[in-house]
C-alpha cells in the first residue's frame, strides 16, 4: 500500500484504509512469512498505522534500524506520489511487516 490518503483531519479518520480491523484482515490473508509494505509521507499518518500495525501480534515489523525504513527499498516501485512529497519537502517512510507463522501449524509440527 502505497501513499495511502491519510485522511488527516479527525473527524475523516474513519476513512482511513489503515485501522484495526483492516490489519486483522490482511494478516488473515497473508500467507506465513507474507509480507505488508506501506509507504507514507504523512507523520500523523506514519504513528497511526504504526500504534495499528504493532497492534496485530500476527505481524512483525522487519526494522533493525532507522535506515530501513526511511529508504526505499531497491524492490519498491518509485510513485509520483513519493516525488511529489520529496518535492514539497516531506521525508516518506516505508514499512515492511512480514506474518508471522500461524500457532495452528506450529502446534501440528510438535515445536
Amino acid at each position: 500500500m502505497l501513499f495511502a490518503d491519510p485522511w488527516p483531519k479527525k473527524r475523516h479518520w474513519k476513512r482511513r484504509i489503515i485501522n484495526a480491523a483492516t490489519v486483522a484482515r490482511f494478516a488473515d490473508l497473508l500467507a506465513d512469512g507474507g509480507e505488508l509494505r506501506i509507504a507514507t509521507d504523512d507523520p500523523g499518518y506514519r504513528r497511526w498505522i504504526l500504534a495499528c500495525l504493532l497492534g496485530e501480534p500476527r505481524l512483525e515489523w522487519q526494522v533493525t534500524g532507522p535506515r530501513d525504513w526511511r529508504q526505499r527499498p531497491a524492490d519498491w516501485p518509485p510513485t509520483r506520489y513519493e516525488e511529489k512529497a520529496i518535492a514539497a519537502g516531506r521525508r516518506p517512510v516505508f514499512l515492511r511487516f512480514r506474518r508471522q507463522p500461524s500457532t495452528d501449524k506450529l502446534a501440528s509440527r510438535g515445536d
